[in-house]
């Protein structure tokens, strides 16, 4: 099967997406309630730990598979289709050490980057959990998941990057991300850094609680204050 996109489309409207806060802000909980993805979408998820495992998203049951080849099979199925779905690739022993985990996240990544295609009816979105396991520079991303930041809107497909620090994480994940959802932080790098990339004040970043956040859109001054509710 050949893993490459197809119909490169300039005229596509899409601005990939970036959830960063602390455990417990609601980032994973955000990308349910900003609207960005709808329950009839097709989408995607790199989930490490299986926390999509048995469950529904936006009321649809999320189909998990624990072997490369299985999640390509279904995504390559569910991509022929129409109609919407939720697919997620979770390992059955997940590695331990970073290097083992990126290099199986790139694996997940170039299938995704293989699902492209600029005239499909729907938009592919790619859910990312804890990217900050995956990365190893603040530097530029120079794998798949970059080319996938910089290059996949013209293919159709959609990145949600979710990290529970933003310090680490690399330039390319920031700059390609026009939404950014931005929840309460633990770390003075984290809020300092933060509050540069949303033009607010660190202490505007230090008082968020739990399930409040900054959302930010594409361009400058875009920026307003909510609170997740259940």
């Amino acid at each position: 099967m050949d893993l490459s996109p197809i119909n490169p489309n300039d005229a596509l409207n899409i601005t990939h997406a970036l959830y960063a806060g602390a455990t417990g802000s609601g980032k994973s909980t955000a990308t349910r309630k900003m609207g960005l993805i709808k329950p009839i979408d097709q989408v995607v998820f790199w989930d490490l730990y299986g926390q999509y495992k048995g469950k529904e998203f936006l009321g649809r049951q999320v189909r998990t598979y624990s072997s490369l080849k299985g999640f390509l099979m279904a995504l390559h199925a569910g991509r022929k289709t129409k109609q919407g779905f939720k697919i997620a690739f979770t390992p059955t022993n997940p590695p331990k050490d970073k290097s083992s985990i990126r290099k199986l996240f790139l694996k997940v990544c170039a299938i995704v980057w293989g699902m492209g295609n600029g005239k499909h009816p729907k938009t592919l979105h790619f859910i990312a959990e804890e990217i900050n396991r995956v990365t190893i520079t603040a530097g530029d991303e120079d794998s798949i998941y970059g080319e996938l930041l910089e290059a996949a809107r013209k293919f159709n497909i959609m990145v949600h990057s979710i990290s529970q620090r933003l310090a680490p994480i690399p330039n390319t994940v920031i700059s390609m991300s026009g939404y950014k959802w931005i929840g309460c932080q633990n770390l003075i790098s984290d809020v300092e850094r933060v509050a540069k990339e949303l033009q607010v004040k660190p202490a505007d970043i230090m008082a968020l609680n739990k399930l409040e956040y900054y959302f930010k859109s594409e361009g400058f001054g875009n920026v307003k204050k909510g609170k997740l509710r259940f």
